[in-house]
This record gives C-alpha cells, structure tokens and sequence, in this order.
C-alpha cells in the first residue's frame, strides 16, 4: 500500500476528533486528564492538521478556477480564428458538419486546406484516398461547430 498522506492526515483529524469527544464526555477518566493536561498542544496539533486540509482544498479550487479560465481565453480563441476565416474555408469546414464526420478526404493542394491545417483547424491522419488526403477536424473546433451551427455563416 502506497503512502498517501492526505489521507493520513484526514484519517489522523478524525482520530483526533474523536479522542476530543471521548474526553469531553468523560468516558475514559484517564484519557480526559490526559487531554485536560495536554490540550494545548493537542489543539495545535489538530489546528495544523486542519489547515493541511483547508490548504488542500483551497488548491483544489483554484486548479479548477485556473482550468476554467484558460479554457474559456482557448475558446475566445478558437472563435476569434474561427471569425476570421474567409468563405472558402468556412466551407470546408461545413462539410465536415453537414456530412457530420470527422474525417474528410481533401485536396491537400489547396489553399484553405492548407490555410486550415496550418491553424490547425483540420489534422492531417496521414491516409490517403486516391488523390485526396484524409484529414480530421480538430475536436474542439467540432464540438463548438455542433453546438454552435451558425459560426460559418
């Protein structure tokens, strides 16, 4: 068994906590002097392994503040992109919503294909039919398109 020691901790406050409550109800006359006798450090050492705790929480919830901020400056982003492109390429994007798939053969040769795939926009898989190559469209340009519809017109 690895050692975690969150759970330690977490494991050791109940522990704690429990041996408060045992002393405040008098049910082990020596652990309640004991307690009485030693409260102070035993708060402190209960006080510190709380704030182990709350530090971990807290970190959690920025992890996830953070997370959501980026993602949601990467979809400013991507709509941004997505705005600027000129017709022809939204087109070529519309048939891979239309038809909806991920995958589409494409003439590799021209210039939104190419123009897309150096945004980044479509992946090319390194397949080829006949003359075209199959390429993939990124998939959180796809999630947005599908949710989203009217951004290519």
């Amino acid at each position: 068994m690895q050692f975690n020691f969150q759970k330690a901790n977490k494991v050791f406050s109940i522990f704690m906590l429990l041996i408060f409550f045992v002393s405040a109800i008098n049910l082990d006359a020596d652990l309640s002097s004991f307690v009485k006798e030693n409260f102070t450090l035993l708060l402190i050492i209960f006080l510190l392994s709380i704030s182990f705790m709350l530090y971990e929480l807290l970190s959690e919830i920025k992890a996830k503040q953070d997370n959501k901020f980026t993602f949601s400056n990467e979809n400013k982003d991507l709509i941004n992109k997505l705005s600027k492109l000129s017709y022809e390429e939204k087109n070529i994007l519309s048939l891979f919503m239309s038809d909806k798939v991920q995958e589409k053969a494409l003439n590799p040769n021209d210039q939104a294909v190419a123009w897309l795939e150096t945004i980044k926009f479509i992946i090319n898989t390194g397949k080829i039919e006949g003359n075209k190559k199959i390429f993939r469209i990124e998939p959180t340009l796809s999630k947005h398109l599908l949710q989203n519809p009217n951004s290519l017109y």
